[in-house]
This record gives structure tokens, sequence and C-alpha cells, in this order.
């Protein structure tokens, strides 16, 4: 899904329960490959803070604190065009997103469209908002859902997947991973038994 978001710069929306590993796939994600920008939404946030951080994120050197909000989106714009190739952008916990830090987002993916793909993630109530909002106009909402290509919905995860990430993680003994994989209802936990396991060479 992060692979096919990047290539054909698409938008996506990911949508899990908590503990479905949602945090833990995108960061791994980001972890691979360079050309990946990672945001978490913070509920403190305002509409202008929010895109000062992902002006900053796209490497932005300047002071922006005193621009407008249209400038700093255009100064995102101008950052993403530059690249030499093509960039991800993933907003986790955007289920903490208020409606008028969403609007925005179509008028970023309008400019971008071409070499920038956006991974919305949340839970269940993420959807639930933006289906919502859209029934209700709220401003800049309907814009944006229609712009989502795909709505991918989290399954639980199977061992074999759980095993397989394992090995990525650069364990390789297959009594280890058993053991490891044992019991794991999520990603969430197996990450946490997998960071136990490598820091200090216990299995919980």
């Amino acid at each position: 899904m992060c692979r096919a978001t990047l290539s054909f710069s698409k938008m996506t929306a990911l949508i899990g329960y908590p503990g479905a590993g949602k945090t833990v796939g995108l960061t791994y994600f980001r972890r691979m490959h360079d050309n990946v920008i990672y945001m978490v939404v913070r509920k403190s946030m305002s509409t202008k803070e929010f895109y000062l951080e992902m002006l900053n994120e796209v490497g932005f050197e300047g002071d922006a604190v005193d621009t407008s909000l249209y400038n700093i989106i255009n100064l995102i714009v101008t950052k993403v065009k530059l690249q030499s190739g093509k960039l991800l952008l993933i907003i986790d916990e955007a289920g903490k997103f208020k409606p008028s830090q969403l609007e925005y987002i179509h008028e970023l993916r309008d400019q971008t469209e071409e070499n920038l793909g956006i991974i919305l993630a949340g839970p269940e109530y993420f959807y639930d908002n933006l289906y919502k909002w859209k029934q209700k106009k709220v401003v800049g909402i309907p814009e944006v859902f229609r712009r989502i290509q795909t709505f991918e919905t989290l399954r639980d995860s199977k061992a074999s997947e759980m095993r397989a990430i394992c090995r990525e993680m650069g364990i390789s003994d297959h009594l280890i991973i058993n053991e490891l994989v044992r019991g794991c209802e999520n990603l969430a936990e197996l990450m946490r038994r997998i960071n136990d396991y490598l820091s200090n060479g216990s299995i919980d």
C-alpha cells in the first residue's frame, strides 16, 4: 500500500483499530526509504502549526513563523516540486484532524499530485468523521473525500506476516521467531516483543 501510493502518487486513507499496527508499518516503511516524510497529528496543533511542521519536514530552512498560511502551503508545494523524484507524505493519527486542518489537504494535493503520494492514517472514527463532515458539507471536506482514491482497512495480521517482520528485523532463528509470534494478537504487541528481545535477549 505504501509502495503503490508512492509509486503512483496516490492519495490513500489507511483505517485500522488502535493496536492494529498502522504506526508500526508506516514508521518501518519510513525507515527503509529516504523519500518518505512522516508526520503525526497532535490535538493541540493549530492549522498553521501543522503546516509549519510540514514545511520543516520537506526541508525548508528559513523562518516562516510570521508567514501566512497561504504562503506556507505555496512554500511546501515549491519544495516538493524541486525534489528529484517522487515523495510520500504519511500523516499518522489523522483522526485528530479538525476540519479546518483537513480542508487545505485538497489544495496541497491539487498542486503536487504528479510527484507526492499522501497517506492519511487513523482509526475507524477517522473515516466516520470524514463521512459525517462530507454529508454535512463542512467546508473543504467533500473535496478531500473525493480526492482519496483508496480506503484501506487493516485486517488482523497472519502469523506468516509476523514471521516475515521478525526476519526483516534481523531475527533468523526459527525457534525464537515462533516464540515471538506465539499468542501475539497484533503488530504493536509483536514490535514490543521484538524490541525487548533485541534489547535484552528475553521474550516475555
